[in-house]
C-alpha cells in the first residue's frame, strides 16, 4: 500500500496523538492500540447508537426507494443498509446538532478526555456517499479505489466479516471514514454494482452528478444513485433475456 513503506523514524515524530490531537488527520498515522480502540469499541458503540436510534424511523422511506428499485433479493439488503447512513447524514446535514455531536454530548463522561477520539468521530460528519471505481485489489480485504467523480484514489480497508469480495473494474458505492495514515474504510461493505452494469455506468453517474450540481451533495447522490440502479435493473434483465445460441 501506498504507505506501507515508510520508516518508523519517519512514523513516530507525526502520530497524532490521543491526549492532544484537536482535528483528526486522515494522512497521519494512529498507534494499534487506538486504531483497535476506534474500530472495535467505538465504532460498535457508536453505530449500535445510532441503529437503535434511527433505523426503525428511517426504515419505512427507505424501504419505499427500494421497492421501487426492485433490486435483487441478495443485493437488498447492502443497499438498505447504505441508505440509511446517506439519510442520516442527510438530515443532520441540516439539523442544529448532528448525529455525532448527539452520541458524544450523551458520552460526555467517557470522551471529554479523548480529543483524537472525539475528532476521529466528528469525521463522519463530514462524510459523504460516493462511487467508486476498484483498480485495483491487493486481496478481498485491501484495495484501490478511485473516486469517481474527483479521480482521488483512496486505499481501502474492508472490515465487514459477510462483505462481498470486490472485483477490479466493478463500481461500488459506500460512504468511506479515515482511519489513519490515508487508509479508509467503509462504514458497512459497500452495494457492489454488476459487473455488466458497471462497465456503462461511469458516464450516466458523472453526467447526472453535472445535472443535479446545484443541489447538495446529498441530493446529489441520491438522483444518481436512482439512475444508476435503474440501469443496472435494466442491463440485468437484458441479459436474463438472452437465449443462448443453438
Amino acid at each position: 500500500m501506498k504507505n506501507a513503506d515508510r520508516t518508523t523514524e519517519k512514523v513516530v515524530p507525526f502520530a497524532q496523538s490521543t491526549f492532544s490531537a484537536k482535528a483528526f488527520r486522515h494522512d497521519y498515522p494512529v498507534s494499534d492500540d487506538v486504531k483497535e480502540e476506534l474500530l472495535l469499541e467505538v465504532y460498535k458503540d457508536f453505530t449500535h447508537f445510532l441503529l437503535k436510534r434511527y433505523f426503525a424511523v428511517y426504515q419505512e422511506m427507505l424501504s419505499e426507494f427500494i421497492d421501487d428499485h426492485q433490486p435483487r433479493k441478495e443485493k437488498r439488503q447492502a443497499l438498505e443498509h447504505n441508505l440509511f447512513w446517506w439519510k442520516l447524514m442527510y438530515d443532520s446535514a441540516g439539523a442544529d446538532v448532528t448525529f455525532t455531536e448527539d452520541y458524544i454530548a450523551e458520552n460526555d463522561q467517557q470522551l471529554h478526555n479523548k480529543p483524537l477520539i472525539t475528532s476521529w468521530l466528528l469525521e463522519w460528519d463530514k462524510a459523504i456517499p460516493k462511487f467508486y471505481y476498484v483498480g485495483y485489489k491487493y486481496n478481498d480485504r485491501v484495495l484501490v479505489v478511485v473516486d469517481m467523480l474527483t479521480n482521488e484514489t483512496l486505499d481501502v480497508i474492508v472490515y465487514a466479516p459477510d462483505a462481498v469480495p470486490p472485483k477490479k473494474g466493478e463500481i461500488v458505492m459506500g460512504t468511506l471514514i479515515p482511519v489513519g495514515d490515508a487508509l479508509y474504510f467503509p462504514i458497512i461493505d459497500f452495494y457492489h454494482f454488476d459487473m455488466e452494469a458497471s462497465k456503462d455506468l461511469a458516464p450516466p453517474i458523472i453526467h447526472n452528478y453535472e445535472k443535479h450540481s446545484n443541489t447538495s451533495k446529498y441530493e446529489a447522490f441520491i438522483h444518481v444513485l436512482s439512475v444508476a440502479l435503474q440501469i443496472e435493473r435494466i442491463i440485468f434483465q437484458e441479459n436474463q433475456q438472452k437465449t443462448p445460441l443453438e
